[in-house]
C-alpha cells in the first residue's frame, strides 16, 4: 500500500505542476490528432507489439505516449498552445512545438517533465502488481512490466548523451555554471552515445546518435539566444535532474540488469 499511496501523491503533484498544460486552448479537442497521426501512432502499437511481444510492446507504446504528453503539457504550460506529439515506430515518440522556448527554464521543464510525469504511473504499475488478486494475474503482470519498462526507458532518456532530454538538461547545466562549456559538453555527450552504439552493436541506436549530432550547432545557438538562468536555480534544477535519474534507475533496475 506503501507505493500506492505514494504513487498517488506524486501523480497530484504532477497534476498541479502542469495545470493548464492537461489539454488544449480548443478545450478537449486533442491537437494535432489528424490522420497522419493516428496512422503513426497505429503503426507504433503494431510494430512494438509485432517485435517485442503484445505485453511488452505495449507496455512500452504506453511510456513512451505518457512521456511525449508529458513534454506538451509542459510545452503548453510555457505558453506553447501548438505542441503535439507524433509516435514513430521503432523509435519512440517525438514532441512537437511551431517556435523553441524563451528561456533556459522553461527549456529544462519541458525537457524533464518528459521523464517526470511517468514517476506516478511507474509506481503506480508496482504497486498494482502487488495488489491485484491472483484471479487478474495477467493485468498484474502487464502492470509490473509497464513499470519496470518506464523506469528503464526514462533512465536512459535521462543519461547525459546528446540528443536524449538528460543530455539538453546538462547542456544547460553547464551553460549556467560555465557558459564557454556547453559547446564542448554537448559534443562529448553526443560522441558519448555514438560510442555506446558501437558498443552495443545497436545500429538503431547509432542512427539515432548520427541524426541527433547534426543538431549540436542549432542547440549552441538555441542556448544563447534563450534567456539565461540563474545559478541558485540551475542547482535546484539539477538536484531534480539527479533525483528523477535515480528514481528511474530503482525503477527500471531489474530491466536494466537483465540486459545489461
Amino acid at each position: 500500500m506503501g507505493y500506492l499511496a505514494f504513487s498517488l501523491a506524486i501523480m497530484a503533484v504532477t497534476g498541479v505542476t502542469l495545470r493548464g498544460g492537461w489539454r488544449s486552448q480548443n478545450r478537449f479537442q486533442i491537437v494535432g490528432m489528424d490522420a497522419q497521426g493516428l496512422l503513426l501512432g497505429a503503426l507504433a502499437v503494431a510494430a512494438a507489439m509485432f517485435f517485442f511481444g503484445p505485453l511488452f510492446g505495449l507496455a512500452l507504446v504506453l511510456s513512451v505516449a505518457i512521456h511525449e504528453f508529458g513534454h506538451v503539457a509542459a510545452y503548453r504550460v510555457c505558453g506553447h498552445s501548438d505542441a503535439r506529439f507524433r509516435l514513430i515506430p521503432l523509435l519512440g515518440g517525438v514532441a512537437i512545438s511551431n517556435q523553441a522556448p524563451a528561456s533556459q527554464e522553461k527549456q529544462i521543464l519541458i525537457s524533464i517533465m518528459g521523464p517526470a510525469i511517468c514517476l506516478g504511473p511507474m509506481l503506480l504499475g508496482f504497486a498494482l502488481s502487488e495488489v491485484l488478486p491472483y484471479s487478474m494475474v495477467g493485468l498484474a503482470d502487464f502492470c509490473y512490466t509497464f513499470a519496470i519498462v518506464t523506469g528503464a526507458l526514462n533512465f536512459f532518456n535521462l543519461l547525459p548523451f546528446w540528443p536524449l532530454d538528460g543530455g539538453r538538461i546538462v547542456q544547460i547545466l553547464a551553460f549556467s555554471f560555465w557558459p564557454p562549456a556547453a559547446t564542448v559538453v554537448a559534443t562529448m555527450m553526443s560522441a558519448a552515445l555514438i560510442v555506446s552504439a558501437i558498443a552495443l552493436k545497436s545500429m538503431m541506436l547509432l542512427f539515432f546518435a548520427i541524426m541527433g549530432a547534426q543538431s549540436l550547432v542549432s542547440s549552441h545557438q538555441l542556448v544563447h539566444y534563450q534567456r539565461p538562468m540563474g545559478r541558485p536555480r540551475a542547482v535546484l534544477c539539477l538536484f531534480a535532474y539527479l533525483a528523477t535519474l535515480a528514481a528511474f534507475g530503482f525503477g527500471g533496475l531489474p530491466m536494466l540488469a537483465a540486459y545489461f
